[in-house]
């Protein structure tokens, strides 16, 4: 009995180097596949690294035909990409020792994202590589992606995207004004409706995981000219007579004009001075050769009240 004892332990150191691979716990808490199946693999960790990986070791009852046993027994957490070796087989039922070495945690923000990943590369590049993390043109990582990987690492990507945004803007049209010697002073007329132009302003727009960040006018296109509103002032003189002045006791600024209806405005010039006064018709009642009957104020402005009589222009201003 002891012989084949020995012989079993002899077929144990021979296949000392096989992986297990039971089902295993994943970080949501789930069961992985194979965990009644003793899987096989020649994956090994290299000793040379300069990452430490934890390891663990446990003991088999002789009963427990698999690592998984073990591992259901005990409720040891394990993860798919975790190392196990048990010595010597646990299908021999003598017991066995199983060593779990740990993957290495690396936490990862990707984008929006973050994730929680294992892994036995050496170095951010070949991590990326393992996980099928695929990086844009301009996306930035950090650490640097040709650096190495450490204990309680963490890798933000930030994910970059440029596209351009082209937006159509209103262009307000002006208005000008221009002096029609035809139509009478204080007079306006539109003479041609204004119309609005269009523009296309196309911009480089920067967003980081998602968000914008920077927004670049690249190009300006106008795609429609505005036409201006064209209003005609006029500047033709309405004239309402020439003749003498004369002033009288009369509330400030305001004349008297026979044939004028009182609220009408007339300028009335001096025109052997050109000095001009804007005056507030408020009656008639003239008497006498004068076409308009000035207030106090309103004669001193054109000339000397001394003067009492003067030749003006009324028109209208």
């Amino acid at each position: 009995m002891r012989e084949i004892i020995g012989i079993l332990i002899i077929v144990s150191i021979v296949i000392f180097s096989q992986i297990a691979r039971p089902q295993l716990k994943s970080d949501n808490g789930k069961l992985a596949d194979g965990l009644a199946v003793l899987g096989i693999e020649d994956k090994k960790v290299d000793d040379k690294s300069i990452v430490t990986f934890d390891e663990e070791t446990f003991y088999g009852a002789s009963y427990e035909k698999s690592a998984g046993e073990l591992i259901e027994r005990l409720k040891v957490v394990a993860y798919p990409e975790d190392l196990i070796k048990t010595f010597p087989d646990p299908r021999f039922g003598v017991g066995f020792v199983m060593k779990i070495t740990r993957a290495l945690p690396v936490k990862v923000m990707d984008g929006n994202q973050e994730k929680l990943l294992r892994t036995f590369s050496q170095d951010i590049k070949a991590f990326l590589v393992e996980k099928n993390i695929e990086l844009g043109d301009k996306d930035k990582i950090t650490p640097n992606i040709d650096g190495k990987l450490v204990k309680d690492m963490a890798i933000i990507i930030v994910r970059v995207e440029e596209t351009e945004v082209k937006i159509k803007k209103i262009i307000e049209f002006k208005t000008e004004y221009k002096d029609d010697p035809n139509l009478e002073k204080g007079k306006e007329r539109v003479s041609r409706q204004g119309s609005a132009g269009e523009k296309e302003l196309t911009y480089l727009v920067r967003r980081e995981n998602g968000q914008e960040v920077a927004r670049d006018l690249k190009n300006v296109k106008a795609l429609k000219e505005p036409e201006s509103k064209i209003i005609l002032r006029g500047t033709k003189e309405v004239v309402y007579g020439i003749g003498v002045a004369t002033w009288f006791d009369a509330p400030t600024m305001t004349a008297a004009h026979n044939f004028l209806p009182p609220g009408t405005v007339v300028e009335v010039t001096n025109v052997s001075n050109g000095k001009k006064v804007t005056v507030n018709v408020i009656g008639g009642g003239i008497m006498g050769r004068a076409i308009i009957d000035l207030s106090p104020d309103a004669f001193a402005v054109l000339a000397p009240l001394g003067a009492g009589v003067i030749n003006v222009k009324i028109a209208k201003p």
